[in-house]
């Protein structure tokens, strides 16, 4: 194994992944990391600073020496503006998982609840397969497109978490969708301009809808979209969390470990999140109620 470059994840972690990935690799996946150099660009106000840029290489390039499936190719989206714009890179950082003839965009840096979806997205992509229900894969694969799928998501919430994973493995059985999923907490400029308030929230070929899917609603939402129809698949619930950004989750993990320890009496100890440190003062609320196999299966199988 070619020795490991620094990154976030420390040797227990490392080995972690490396078992996760040995285990559930096939196929080779090539991992496409679009970041920009903010060094000595000026500070524009109408796009978010690409503060997790490196975060995000230096761990793609730690998951590209744990398995030898894994490749990296770096990319500047300045230097390299008009292979982003043919590829449809808009964002930094982005990562563009690819193989077996599919490829997902992962817009962020995927931390928290997101960090093992991440991990399960490049398996599906690997294996060009995805614990889908039969009869799921069946329609995706029927599906003409072609389909723009856009989930925005939170490292925060669990219902975030499952809907990325719907729309990952929507991707991966079904030609006809191009899928990109935003991790919006480190983008407020961004989540300012989409008026974004709540996640998880989806588009389908621009067109937006709130909450957490699962693989019934949303292939039959998707099959109404292609079809023009403008009516709504209703759902039982429509499961969704605050949008707050990585400074407010940040502030609200220090509030509560500032009240704890105020309530024990003791001092507060200097607190520094790491990113995507989820904030403890409400725990992450559980996914959907879900059943009957396929990928409603929280956890590992």
């Amino acid at each position: 194994m070619p020795a490991v470059p620094p990154g976030p994840l420390d040797r227990t972690e490392r080995a972690q992944v490396a078992a996760y990935l040995a285990e559930r690799l096939a196929g080779s996946v090539g991992l496409d990391v679009w970041t920009r150099d903010e060094g000595s660009a000026l500070v524009r106000t109408d796009r978010d600073v690409c503060t997790h840029c490196p975060d995000v290489l230096a761990l793609m390039r730690q998951l590209a020496t744990l398995h030898p499936a894994l490749t990296i190719t770096p990319y500047d989206l300045t230097r390299h503006a008009d292979r982003a714009q043919q590829a449809g890179i808009a964002l930094a950082p982005t990562t563009v998982v690819r193989g077996r003839g599919r490829a997902l965009q992962l817009v962020g840096l995927f931390s928290g609840l997101l960090f093992p979806l991440m991990l399960d997205l490049i398996a599906y992509v690997s294996n060009g397969w995805s614990p889908v229900q039969d009869e799921t894969r069946e329609g995706l694969q029927a599906l003409t497109g072609p389909v723009e799928v856009e989930a925005m998501v939170s490292p925060y919430d669990a219902y975030s978490a499952h809907l990325a994973r719907v729309v990952g493995a929507f991707a991966v059985e079904s030609r006809a969708i191009r899928a990109r999923i935003i991790e919006m907490a480190e983008f407020p400029v961004l989540a300012g301009q989409r008026s974004l308030v709540e996640v998880p929230a989806l588009t389908i070929n621009g067109r937006r809808f709130t909450g957490a899917w699962d693989e019934a609603e949303l292939l039959e939402q998707l099959r109404r979209v292609l079809a023009g129809d403008a009516q709504l698949v209703v759902r039982n619930r429509v499961l969704v969390t605050r949008y707050v950004t990585e400074e407010e989750a940040h502030e609200l993990a220090r509030q509560h470990v500032t009240a704890e320890a105020e309530a024990r009496g003791l001092a507060p100890e200097p607190w520094a999140p790491a990113a995507g440190t989820p904030p403890p003062d409400t725990p992450p609320p559980r996914p959907p109620e879900r059943g009957g196999g396929g990928l409603y299966i929280p956890g590992r199988d």
